[in-house]
């Protein structure tokens, strides 16, 4: 509650400057009464579209062999069709229904291609390439409706399609050759995320889209060395790497004060001094309680540090 906007917002009655229905709004939001659920009414909607799209999933299955494959996929395609015919129309008022028909469209569109392609295999050997197309389509949606959700699942699919891409000449994750392979898999399409994330805000073309480019990045990359830590060989190497990325991480986004990136930040470097610690009580023979006293020290760390930065940004806004 802020007391001063309340008595401004009255004062501003009695000298006739606002309405008195107006002032009704920004008495409430002065007073803290009113509040916003839109991101709760959006996660809903977009829980309900995931459903949607699952059961139509498991109506496809129960039904295939009935109506067979050509119908299911002429099924998709016209409802596909319709939700994205309806948002095209749309698209000059978008709301929470709007990017939630939308999504569902997008999602059912890129059911149906991947359902063609199981049934007919039009693409035979190169079916990853399916990938790509959706990766695409989702980007020219995303970038003609301004939906970061599209985007987010644009780059998701991308980044999907180089995975199952380099999986299919590789062996299982085990190997320590594959899993250098895909780490620097990984590490390419993150960096190239976040170069597309700043060259998108720096040419002021949907600036938007960077902090979902930035996220996505940021997590493939720090989610690519932390499972790089599994393998023994160069675990000293990918620790460094890890800590120094967390600290970059924790660093700009201090800056920006964004609070989930930095929270990023610190858990990957905290994991990086993880890494160290487990290699150091691997030489010494250390046994599972120097695990865990460090598992525990760590996360007791990373606690801290989150609850002073939370403080230190609220008294700062």
């Amino acid at each position: 509650m802020n007391p001063d906007v309340v008595a401004a917002v009255d004062d501003l009655v009695r000298k006739r400057v606002l309405e008195s229905r107006a002032a009704a709004r920004l008495r409430r939001a002065a007073s803290g009464s009113l509040i916003s659920v839109r991101q709760e009414l959006r996660v809903l909607l977009w829980a309900g579209v995931f459903l949607i799209t699952a059961g139509a999933g498991i109506l496809v299955r129960q039904n295939l062999d009935r109506v067979g494959p050509v119908a299911v996929a002429v099924a998709i395609g016209v409802a596909a069709l319709a939700c994205l015919g309806w948002a095209w129309r749309q698209a000059s008022a978008p709301s929470l229904v709007f990017e939630s028909v939308l999504l569902l469209g997008s999602l059912l569109a890129a059911a149906d291609l991947a359902f063609v392609e199981v049934k007919f295999t039009p693409l035979g050997s190169h079916w990853p390439w399916h990938l790509l197309i959706v990766a695409a389509a989702y980007a020219a949606l995303a970038f003609r409706f301004d939906s970061k959700s599209l985007f987010s699942l644009s780059l998701t699919s991308f980044a999907a399609w180089r995975g199952v891409s380099l999986a299919g000449v590789a062996s299982p994750w085990g190997a320590v050759a594959d899993s250098d392979r895909l780490l620097t898999e990984a590490l390419i399409c993150g960096v190239l995320f976040l170069a597309l994330g700043k060259l998108l805000e720096s040419s002021q073309v949907k600036a938007q889209f960077e902090p979902v480019a930035a996220w996505l990045g940021w997590i493939l990359i720090v989610g690519a060395l932390s499972m790089r830590l599994g393998v023994d060989e160069s675990r000293v190497v990918v620790a460094t790497a890890l800590t120094g990325c967390g600290v970059v991480l924790a660093w700009f986004a201090w800056d920006e004060r964004s609070l989930g990136r930095y929270a990023l930040g610190v858990g990957a470097a905290a994991v990086g001094v993880g890494g160290w610690a487990v290699e150091a009580i691997e030489r010494v023979h250390g046994g599972f309680n120097a695990y865990l006293a460090i598992v525990v020290l760590l996360a007791g760390a990373v606690i801290v540090l989150l609850l002073r930065a939370q403080r230190a940004l609220r008294g700062s806004a």
